[in-house]
């Protein structure tokens, strides 16, 4: 096999990787071994910045996953032999050998460009607190209090890893480059999207406001819903998904820092506090969670929630050393 030959070989390995990739084929296995495959020499790392690029810049990659062979030669898409691999040096060029120097150039580039092209961070924010972060690719997050996600960026890929609190997405869609939100044992895909996934003590809940998405299986990637605008999720622990109707109004008071209740029994406001203040309330009587809580209230006031419940109910309320609140039946 001549070096072009092993070229296009290597060109229409990386073509067939990307495809599964764009097509969300790629369970945890071939992830693995698509990784594997990557770091087992610096040019597959060079052939999958090539074929991305070839096939962002004109489409040169079909159905099927192959590279159009005219498009590579028109490209001149080379690669470095096993001969003319380059090594990381400040020295002149002068070490560069006199056939294929070029491509060794040309993919030592490429790992540097795709290397470059990786972007990750780490967001926490506290309690009260409600920034908004531009990412790279233009994506906008609104991010929730007491949240902590990971967001890695890649040619090939957009990843956020939710460990706890919430997040608004508004995507930047890219066909080649799927979002991904990774929650409890759920997987968001981005279809062209803005919403919300929150993941508290284990409870998971993703809300659909534009365009479309799909909720996975985070470890099988298997399709479990596909949600339309106003329609949300819910899962505890790895419990069996609940498809419903999304109650915005909800939805948009959490993005400006307050609880919004309709009716709903204390015993549910309780963990709802907590989850979003890191403030616990304890029930000195379990039977007081049957009050009825409606209203709006400042996330960062949970005392002027309880006063205004205690003129509501007939409870009274107390603040211990630790900073948590007692509530208990008004005699």
């Amino acid at each position: 096999m001549t070096s072009t030959d092993h070229d296009q070989v290597l060109l229409e390995t990386a073509a067939a990787w990307l495809r599964r990739i764009q097509a969300g084929e790629l369970g945890p296995e071939g992830q693995r071994t698509f990784r594997a495959w990557l770091a087992t020499d610096p040019r597959h790392t060079a052939a999958m910045d090539l074929v991305t690029r070839a096939w962002t810049a004109s489409g040169a990659i079909d159905d099927k996953g192959a590279l159009r062979p005219d498009l590579t030669r028109a490209r001149g898409l080379r690669l470095a032999d096993g001969q003319t691999r380059p090594h990381r040096s400040w020295r002149p060029i002068a070490w560069m050998p006199p056939v294929g120097g070029l491509a060794a150039v040309l993919a030592l580039a490429l790992v540097w460009l795709w290397n470059g092209a990786v972007s990750e961070a780490d967001y926490v924010t506290a309690a009260h607190d409600h920034p908004q972060v531009t990412l790279s690719d233009g994506t906008v997050m609104r991010l929730g209090g007491s949240t902590h996600l990971h967001v890695r960026i890649d040619p090939l890929g957009r990843r956020v890893d939710l460990a706890q609190g919430e997040a608004e997405f508004q995507v930047t869609h890219e066909r080649l480059r799927p979002f991904h939100v990774m929650a409890g044992a759920l997987e968001v895909r981005d279809l062209g999207t803005r919403f919300t996934v929150s993941s508290h003590g284990g409870q998971v809940r993703a809300v659909l406001l534009e365009g479309a998405a799909e909720i996975r299986d985070r470890d099988s990637g298997r399709v479990l819903a596909s949600l339309a605008p106003g329609q949300q999720v819910d899962q505890d622990g790895r419990g069996p998904l609940r498809l419903g109707k999304a109650n915005i109004d909800q939805v948009k008071a959490r993005q400006d820092g307050r609880m919004l209740f309709d009716d709903v029994p204390l015993a549910q406001v309780v963990p709802e506090v907590a989850a979003r203040t890191g403030i616990v309330l304890h029930l000195d009587d379990p039977a007081l969670g049957a009050i009825r809580v409606s209203g709006s209230y400042r996330a960062d006031d949970v005392a002027g929630f309880l006063a205004a419940l205690a003129r509501l109910h007939p409870i009274t309320w107390r603040q211990d050393a630790n900073g948590d609140y007692r509530i208990a039946r008004r005699r």
